[in-house]
């Protein structure tokens, strides 16, 4: 199914680097395509968290009710009254995991097209890549990004020659036979370099592409708590892993940009930025509702009445030695 996906995915990204013949500027063309695709999965989720949100004044009366009791019994009761809720006001917690499950669907092959220009450009395929790069000793995830550099080059395909169990003929003549491959510098810098590699020569301001990953993962983070509804049950829970991983996450995206060919690393500042301006929006479009104090008062007595409603036409029948409870916990 990832490769499926690919393949369509392939010839979208072969679209852009056709407009554009450069494969920096077709990575940007490509991350806007796919957020555009994406779009629809993020409207979903929006429109689902303020569902959520407009049921927060009921919810924190719900959970006001059994406030200060910590017994297994008392929270299940609780969980369960505030599911009722959910489904009484039509809204659904898997509703909004599905936009996110079908996002992450997507972005598997979408990384494998951007990590493989030679196969969905120029359509070399991938036994070739693999003798290729084993005979130029070249490794990694996103090693065809860097055979693109030296393929760039018209005496470095000349001088090829077969190496028994190394690179056959057939696979020289299919890649001297290749019309389009993929253009990846930007101002006259190669771009397959890693990041990493770049420390103490002319090329060193590219290892401010991870750096600017760091800052953009970081700042997205913050944004989107900011911009996103945050459920009570986590407000009261213990935020330290989310805080972790708000940290973390940026620090992990930059160790593997130093690692990868400094054009993928462009191509993530690309989704960052674009994912914030999309949230953004949503934001300024399909705002959360604000509550003031007395809308969680009316909250509350609506609970209250609520309860009393239920205990008024609840029916006791007691038979003969039998007694009826006077004690009333929950009320």
């Amino acid at each position: 199914m990832i490769d499926f996906l690919a393949r369509l995915l392939g010839y979208v990204m072969k679209g852009c680097y056709w407009l554009t013949n450069n494969y920096v500027v077709a990575l940007l063309l490509f991350a806007v395509a796919m957020q555009l695709l994406l779009c629809p999965f993020g409207i979903k989720q929006q429109k689902n968290m303020v569902k959520q949100a407009r049921l927060r004044p009921k919810e924190m009366a719900i959970r006001n009710k059994y406030k200060g009791r910590t017994d297994q019994v008392t929270l299940k009761k609780m969980q369960n009254e505030i599911m009722e809720l959910y489904q009484k006001e039509g809204y659904s917690q898997l509703a909004g995991c599905l936009p996110l499950i079908l996002q992450l669907v997507i972005i598997f092959p979408l990384y494998q097209v951007v990590i493989r220009p030679l196969e969905f450009i120029s359509g070399l395929g991938e036994g070739a890549c693999g003798e290729l790069a084993k005979h130029l000793g070249l490794s990694g995830n996103a090693v065809q990004v860097q055979l693109c550099s030296w393929l760039q080059s018209s005496e470095n395909i000349n001088s090829l020659a077969p190496v028994d169990g190394v690179i056959s003929q057939a696979t020289i003549d299919t890649i001297k036979g290749l019309s389009t491959i993929p253009n990846v510098s930007m101002f006259g810098q190669d771009l397959g370099i890693n990041p990493w590699d770049a420390f103490g020569q002319s090329y060193w301001w590219l290892i401010f592409i991870p750096v600017l990953n760091l800052g953009f993962m970081y700042l997205s983070q913050f944004l989107s708590r900011k911009m996103s509804y945050q459920n009570p049950q986590a407000e009261q829970m213990n935020n330290s892993s989310m805080k972790i991983m708000m940290y973390v996450l940026p620090l992990m995206t930059m160790f593997i940009t130093f690692q990868f060919a400094a054009a993928i690393g462009i191509y993530w500042i690309f989704r960052t930025l674009l994912s914030m301006l999309q949230q953004f929006i949503f934001y300024k479009t399909m705002p959360y509702p604000q509550f003031t104090e007395e809308d969680y008062k009316k909250a509350e007595r609506e609970m209250r009445g609520t309860r009393k409603n239920k205990k008024s036409e609840a029916e006791y029948v007691v038979q003969p030695g039998q007694y009826r409870s006077l004690h009333h916990i929950d009320d």
